[in-house]
């Protein structure tokens, strides 16, 4: 999935996207609306204790909701507010969750300034809130051990991220088994924070390439000024779709 909303995007097809996802988010979320509503009654009817598997059912609703949500999140008309501001305001903003993400899986990311930043324009508000769960993602696959650098600079025109992980050394058991239906959805979910980052970038009319892997890697660029912003693109090879291996 994650794959193929990244073609789309990469390939300037948003109408195209929105047009095939509206209505069957819409549906899915009727249907959604049902589930809870019977959720809802059961409880209200309930005269003692709930089955062992309530909270697993509770669970499993609340991440395919977040599922649609981040789907609605990517395909829907984006409306930027942009501002004129550094970089390192989003850090200084979102840093220490940054961090609190990767610590709370028993791994590191090092965030690294440049030592001189031009300010660009730019919404900081989509840009962070993608990064967020971009990050959190990259945190639940690197796991324990696991490492990260995020680094970033400015030239004349562009704004330029950098992300790249070191796996951990040896290999460490994690708890759950993977065939485990809500670990499966639950990764579903967290890997389309790929395609809304690219999303949120190609609103910027900036580009994001990404090379997976063990050490995997992510580079962002976007104008400064959208007086520098390079043309549209509408049928730009899928390079990056391809990157995901």
């Amino acid at each position: 999935m994650s794959g193929s909303l990244l073609r789309f995007i990469e390939d300037g097809r948003i109408p195209e996207l929105r047009q095939t996802l509206s209505g069957f988010n819409h549906r899915c979320r009727n249907m959604l609306n049902s589930m809870n509503m019977g959720f809802y009654l059961t409880r209200r009817a309930a005269t003692g204790p709930l089955p062992p598997r309530w909270d697993e059912l509770c669970r499993t609703y609340q991440e395919i909701e977040r599922l649609f949500d981040l789907l609605q999140s990517i395909y829907r008309t984006m409306e930027l507010t942009t501002a004129r501001r550094p970089f390192q305001a989003v850090v200084d903003e979102r840093g220490r969750g940054w961090r609190d993400s990767f610590e709370a899986e028993g791994a590191t990311l090092a965030i690294r300034p440049p030592a001189r930043e031009t300010a660009g324009e730019f919404d900081a508000t989509r840009i962070a809130d993608a990064l967020d769960v971009f990050i959190a993602w990259r945190a639940s696959r690197l796991g324990p051990g696991g490492r990260a650098t995020l680094t970033w600079g400015t030239t004349r025109r562009h704004l330029e991220l950098s992300w790249n992980e070191s796996p951990p050394s040896a290999a460490i058991p994690r708890t759950g088994s993977p065939r485990d239906p809500f670990a499966a959805l639950a990764s579903t979910t967290r890997a389309l924070s790929l395609p809304l980052l690219a999303r949120v970038v190609a609103e910027h009319r900036g580009r994001l390439s990404w090379t997976a892997g063990p050490a995997a890697e992510a580079r962002v660029r976007w104008p400064l000024t959208q007086a520098h912003a390079e043309p549209a693109a509408p049928h730009r090879p899928a390079s990056l779709a391809r990157s995901l291996g």
